[in-house]
């Protein structure tokens, strides 16, 4: 390195270029004081990690020992959301602090970077720095900042969201930047403290319902959520859900509207899910019921139209190609729709065969209790007198029959 004119030259060792430089000086003087402690700062904090670093085992114990000290702290560290009839949980705000805590030798920061009012959303990034291995992680977390009629919060209330999303951006880049081999098994251990045992089931149902009530939520909308019929039905894996969203809301990292919507009434809707299932079946026999009557009325005004004693009472024709072109009267192979069949199968069965090609139905559409092994005769007698009233109309005029 060479020194003329207060400049300094730089020589690249590999290729022996000259590099021209900056003066003397130039660069410590037109640095900001706060850029100069900054980097002195952290600096100094690598060096004493290095010095200084963790014991990995020491550290799973910590994160342990910590997040199970007791029941209040475990229910603090398990957030959960219901989405699609499913409940999302994981570690809380509260689970990320205790082990950024207990990991050590690391920096994290975190604040709202945009407020963004047309779009209507505030952005936060989290940071996490690890000291000892200099990895950085970074994430970035938006919260909506509208209302339902999609008017713009108020100040305070875009204060508070994005206190909220730096919250969940500090949680995320701390779960990012720890191994997950870390704090697993604290993670599984406080789960089991939250959910307890049968004997402390029944006080636990009783306690969730009341911090629900503190934020006015009715048991109803928290049965909603969790598609069951009442409180009885609340299980232990229920119970993990239910304090991990409890949580979610003392953190802020969800709100009431989003955690229980309400739906909107659709007529004499029944509340749980049994109600549907029963009102389902019920609108099921109602339909079939009311099907029913009209078939057979269909099969009636096919036959009466389609036989002389039909035709004359509507004052009409018969609906045929035929009957039309020749006047003759159509080939039903019936004198009159109300001719009875005696109780007969194969008859009643020729019927619906006759009656089902005058209505333009599919010849392979055969009704299903004629299906049936012991019932053959029967469907041969159907698909016989379908076939020959199709034939029938297949005929022209001046053939044998029209003669």
């Amino acid at each position: 390195m060479n020194t003329r004119n207060n400049a300094v030259e730089t020589v690249d060792m590999e290729t022996g270029e000259v590099l021209s430089g900056l003066p003397v000086g130039y660069q410590a003087g037109n640095q900001s004081l706060a850029v100069s402690i900054a980097m002195a700062e952290v600096d100094q904090q690598i060096t004493t990690a290095h010095a200084f670093p963790r014991s990995v085992d020491q550290a799973v114990k910590n994160i342990l020992t910590l997040a199970t000290l007791d029941d209040e702290t475990a229910k603090e560290c398990v957030y959960a959301l219901p989405r699609g009839g499913k409940a999302i949980k994981g570690p809380s705000v509260r689970l990320a602090e205790i082990i950024q805590s207990c990991w050590g030798n690391n920096r994290v920061g975190t604040r709202v970077v945009h407020v963004d009012r047309i779009e209507k959303y505030v952005e936060a990034e989290g940071v996490f720095h690890d000291l000892e291995t200099n990895a950085a992680t970074t994430s970035r977390v938006r919260r909506r900042i509208s209302d339902k009629q999609g008017r713009v919060l108020t100040d305070d209330m875009i204060i508070v969201t994005g206190n909220a999303a730096s919250s969940i951006a500090k949680r995320n880049a701390i779960l990012a930047g720890v191994p997950k081999a870390v704090w697993r098994k604290a993670y599984a251990q406080v789960e089991k403290v939250i959910a307890g045992d049968i004997k402390t089931l029944v006080e636990r149902r009783a306690e969730a319902m009341k911090a629900f009530a503190a934020f006015g939520v009715t048991p109803e909308r928290v049965f909603a959520v969790l598609e069951i019929n009442g409180l009885d039905d609340i299980s232990l894996d229920h119970m993990t859900t239910l304090i991990g969203m409890h949580s979610a809301l003392k953190s802020g990292e969800s709100s009431v509207e989003e955690m229980f919507p309400i739906a909107k009434p659709k007529g004499d809707q029944p509340a749980d899910l049994k109600g549907k299932l029963d009102q389902l079946a019920e609108g099921g026999e109602a339909s079939a019921a009311d099907k029913k009557p009209s078939a057979d009325k269909a099969d009636k005004k096919s036959e009466a139209g389609s036989s002389p004693a039909g035709s004359d009472a509507s004052g009409k024709q018969a609906s045929t190609p035929k009957a039309t072109a020749t006047g003759q009267q159509p080939s039903s192979g019936q004198t009159s729709s109300q001719d009875p069949d005696d109780g007969d199968p194969i008859k009643a069965a020729a019927r619906k065969g006759r009656a089902a090609y005058r209505r333009g139905m599919n010849r392979k559409a055969v009704p299903v209790e004629l299906k049936a092994t012991d019932r053959e005769a029967e469907l041969d007698a159907y698909l016989a007198a379908f076939d020959d009233e199709k034939d029938k109309d297949a005929d022209e005029p001046g053939s044998t029959e029209a003669e």
